[in-house]
């Protein structure tokens, strides 16, 4: 989330962004757009509070993996936005599944470890924390974010703005589209930059293919977390 306690005009100017299109939604009574503004908005505002105030990490995690879900759900109960989350589901294992999961899983690790060892960037604070524990210890702590963290990902990207962009432009559009952001959105992320962008795109892209022909959001999840536990765990082993 582009929030930060030492840009505050950056972080103002993205909150009226967020607010002037969840206004235009209202005022153009779109179905869809209405519901990824109920979704959206509350989630920056999560995401502001918690960094902003200086929340525990684990505490604005928990807010924003709840929070805008039950305000969607919450908002179905209005006959004009129908079902909000028909993506809300296991959905089921299709046979291309495990072959997609594995090579998503496995062309990450090589991407990364190819570009770490190439850039060798200054590993992020939650990593450095995580390396100046006992290897084991530090590999829990990668495997706790990889659960948590994809949470409100996948529900954001793989679920409302898959879902509601297919409602306007068509499955096709719709995983390039929220691929796109979703590379967008880990720009700052790990990789960092323009190749991080890419390597997130193409990333979000499969998982976006993956969420459509399962019907559900279990599948994009768990591959989500396997690969961010991998490329955490090999992040902690080579930025030593």
């Amino acid at each position: 989330m582009p929030i930060d306690p030492e840009a505050p005009a950056r972080t103002a100017i993205v909150g009226v962004v967020a607010a002037l299109l969840s206004a235009g939604a209202c005022v153009l009574r779109s179905a869809p757009a209405v519901r990824a503004a109920v979704f959206i908005c509350p989630l920056f505002g999560c995401f502001a509070v918690g960094i902003l105030g200086e929340w525990p990490p684990a505490a604005t995690t928990i807010l924003v993996c709840v929070l805008p879900l039950g305000c969607l759900l919450l908002a179905g109960r209005h006959a004009a936005l129908r079902s909000t989350a028909p993506w809300l589901t296991r959905g089921s294992l299709t046979p291309e599944a495990p072959w997609l999961a594995l090579a998503t899983v496995v062309l990450s690790a090589a991407a990364l470890t190819a570009w770490a060892l190439t850039v060798r960037p200054v590993p992020a604070e939650y990593l450095r924390e995580l390396q100046r524990l006992p290897l084991g210890l530090a590999i829990l702590g990668v495997v706790a974010f990889a659960l948590v963290n994809p949470v409100w990902e996948e529900l954001l990207f793989r679920g409302v703005l898959l879902t509601e962009l297919a409602s306007v432009w068509g499955a096709k559009a719709a995983v390039v589209l929220q691929a796109v952001l979703f590379g967008a959105a880990h720009f700052a992320g790990f990789p960092s930059g323009v190749i991080g962008m890419i390597m997130a795109g193409a990333w979000g892209f499969v998982l976006g293919i993956m969420r459509l022909r399962s019907g559900g959001i279990l599948i994009s999840y768990v591959v989500h977390v396997t690969a961010n536990a991998v490329i955490g765990t090999i992040a902690v082993l080579i930025l030593r």
